[in-house]
């Protein structure tokens, strides 16, 4: 059975209102430590997501926000398939983890109805009748616009997000690049930076990360990618210390399969920042 819309969900989403403030509580970071988002585009082959799982589960204190993509975004199904069901199943019971859809925006030229329609088979999702019984808890947007000219419609997706799944839901925002400020006042989080890893340094970024405010950066996410030699260890020392909100490192080039030093990573992660840790920032 498709998804439908009433009146006032299609009024919303047809709206290019200026945004309004966010009313949603997104998971802090605990003992100082940010959040790992995992863009987890890795099919579910038994034991794929294992590493996932026991990092998790090793790390009670260390919450992970987990973007879950079966087919560029949700499918066409009431529920993923059945590899997928086992392992969200499994997900969904872990208590630090938070199962987010993935949507992506086409900069700004995709339709918000249509991405509305994505919304709301990741709300299906959670029953248990048509769906498998696993709630997505919120949704990142990829592809995201960055300029002053979409800050209205990334409201309207943004209350989409939070009609359809629940005010709580927590959106995530990905330009990939330092957006216009009014894009935090509608989004929980927004990606700052996603690039291979020695970009990290460049002037561009540094100039950037001067601008942005504390709290601002407590809401920003970096992912880092193509991470070779000591730059993984750099960047995550540059995060813990100013307090990013949350973060992706690795040493692969792309989202589909487990870096080898996932574990070492996480571990990293999960130590209490102390104050005197340096960085290789500003």
């Amino acid at each position: 059975m498709p998804f439908t819309m009433g009146s006032k969900m299609t009024k919303l989403l047809s709206s290019s209102s200026s945004s309004s403030s966010s009313s949603s509580q997104p998971p802090a970071p605990q003992k100082n430590r940010s959040f790992i988002l995992v863009p987890l585009y890795i099919y579910p082959d038994p034991g794929a997501w294992e590493p996932l799982l026991l990092a998790a589960r090793r790390h009670p204190d260390l919450q992970f926000i987990v973007v879950v993509n079966p087919n560029n975004g949700p499918g066409e199904g009431d529920k993923p398939d059945e590899n997928y069901v086992a392992v969200l199943t499994q997900l969904r019971d872990v208590q630090n983890v938070r199962l987010v859809g993935y949507v992506y925006c086409s900069y700004g030229k995709r339709g918000l109805g249509e991405m509305g329609g994505e919304v709301g088979r990741y709300k299906v999702w959670g029953c248990e009748k048509r769906g498998c019984g696993v709630p997505i808890k919120g949704i990142f947007f990829d592809e995201a616009p960055a300029d002053p000219d979409h800050v209205g419609y990334m409201a309207s997706a943004a209350g989409t997000v939070r009609e359809i799944l629940s005010e709580e839901a927590v959106v995530v925002y990905n330009p990939g690049i330092f957006p216009d400020e009014r894009y935090w006042e509608s989004g929980d989080y927004v990606v700052v930076f996603e690039n291979v890893a020695k970009e990290w340094w460049s002037g561009y970024v540094r100039e950037n990360v001067k601008k942005l405010s504390k709290e601002l950066k407590e809401r920003s996410v970096v992912i880092a990618h193509s991470c070779q030699g000591e730059e993984k260890e750099g960047i995550l020392a540059d995060v813990r210390r100013e307090h990013w909100g949350g973060h992706f490192l690795t040493g692969e080039g792309g989202y589909e399969s487990w870096d080898g030093g996932w574990g070492a990573y996480v571990g990293g992660a999960d130590e209490e920042w102390d104050g005197e840790e340096g960085g290789g920032c500003c």
